[in-house]
């Protein structure tokens, strides 16, 4: 997996877990201005305690492994690029339990923004989008992609070694 990653960017990650490795891949692709694919432009709307923690989550990444352009965008793509081999029976049970748990709130519904990710992941999105129709779960898109987030962030914490 490190293979594709330039030498020096591979070196960053090395011994740290695949959430970590995706991200730095997510980094590379979005730092890469010969690929010919330009990447999709995603209107998300994030929920604003996930938003924090992506943005805190960032700028601690960009002191660990010394990123410094690191972008929200690349947590985006790199979360959803490892949540494409969830089930969908998952994704709406999960998406169903984060609206939940965030009912009634005042706040919380941050605006939204757009993120580049990769064209693979949004096609992926759009396809969700239709298994969530035909699942008869519409309104749940946007729930689904703060947990694919949340779930990532959450593996990036744990995953990470203690320093001193």
């Amino acid at each position: 997996m490190l293979d594709a990653l330039p030498p020096q960017l591979a070196e960053k990650v090395q011994g740290l877990p695949v959430a970590y490795i995706e991200l730095a891949r997510s980094y590379r692709q979005a730092q890469a201005t010969r690929t010919g694919t330009k990447p999709a432009k995603r209107n998300i709307r994030l929920h604003a305690e996930v938003a924090i923690a992506v943005n805190r989550q960032m700028v601690s990444d960009k002191r660990m492994l010394g990123l410094r352009s690191l972008k929200p965008s690349q947590y985006l793509d790199a979360s959803i690029t490892l949540a494409r081999h969830v089930s969908v029976t998952d994704l709406i049970k999960a998406a169903d339990e984060f609206r939940d748990s965030h009912l009634g709130e005042e706040s919380g519904a941050a605006s939204p923004n757009h993120y580049s990710i990769s064209r693979e992941n949004d096609d992926w999105l759009n396809d969700m989008m239709d298994e969530l129709l035909l699942a008869n779960t519409t309104g749940l898109h946007g729930h689904m992609v703060n947990v694919i987030v949340q779930s990532f962030l959450e593996q990036l914490r744990a995953e990470v070694p203690a320093t001193d």
